[in-house]
């Protein structure tokens, strides 16, 4: 499989967490966070959507429309790869299952997020455009699959369900894939940054679920020097 950049796409509140510890790259390419079933995740991509979300919490907190918390930017670059795996993952299963993003649900979704994007400064529109519509993508090929394995048709109630129904049929063959992610974003079982696992994680951000880890304590965070934390 030709390896490549995964570029590309989220909703509404925004991410989590501290600085990357720098470690070991094992056989990974210089630049790359991850490959997952052979496409290449770059160290770029992550970094990009970090501070893209890091940008939108700095946003949200500025204009008073978020009570969100200061986050330690280890949790938000974590999540800000587990999101891009997740979705290359997503894609990748489908397309072996016969399954291709629908244009016109993507399409909508996608849109659903432009507002958010305009509020971030502009360097980061075109990236965060692309992003979502990828990431729109991954999660309209996940809910057709669980509609295939519920019978049931997707709407605004049960949307959800279906797409974790989708996650559940995937995980068998998610078991047999390859993947490599670099050491310094803290890989467990099959390779997801901080053990993050999308089947069971809780959705923070319009970009990301939660790495599975509580909320750090909010002095702690505070005490954190000012580039390893967002907000």
């Amino acid at each position: 499989m030709t390896t490549r950049s995964v570029r590309r796409a989220p909703l509404v509140a925004l991410a989590v967490v501290g600085a990357l510890a720098l470690g070991g790259c094992g056989s990974l390419q210089p630049g790359t966070a991850s490959v997952v079933g052979g496409t290449k995740i770059s160290r770029s991509d992550v970094n990009e959507l970090s501070d893209a979300q890091c940008a939108g919490i700095a946003a949200a907190a500025k204009s008073q429309q978020s009570q969100t918390q200061e986050t330690p930017r280890k949790l938000v670059v974590q999540q800000s790869l587990s999101i891009l795996m997740d979705t290359e993952l997503s894609l990748q299963y489908a397309e072996s299952e016969g399954v291709s993003p629908r244009p016109e649900q993507v399409a909508a979704a996608a849109s659903s997020t432009e507002a958010f994007i305009k509020t971030l400064p502009e360097k980061y529109h075109s990236f965060m455009t692309d992003f979502v519509e990828r990431w729109a993508a991954g999660r309209d090929v996940m809910i057709q699959i669980g509609e295939q394995a519920t019978g049931q048709k997707a709407d605004a109630n049960n949307a959800q369900d279906l797409l974790n129904a989708g996650m559940q049929k995937r995980e068998p063959w998610l078991k047999k894939v390859d993947i490599e992610t670099d050491p310094r974003y803290g890989p467990a079982g099959i390779g997801w940054p901080g053990g993050a696992d999308p089947l069971v994680s809780k959705a923070v951000s319009p970009f990301a679920k939660s790495a599975g880890k509580a909320q750090p304590d909010p002095a702690w965070v505070s005490a954190l020097p000012a580039g390893q934390k967002c907000g």
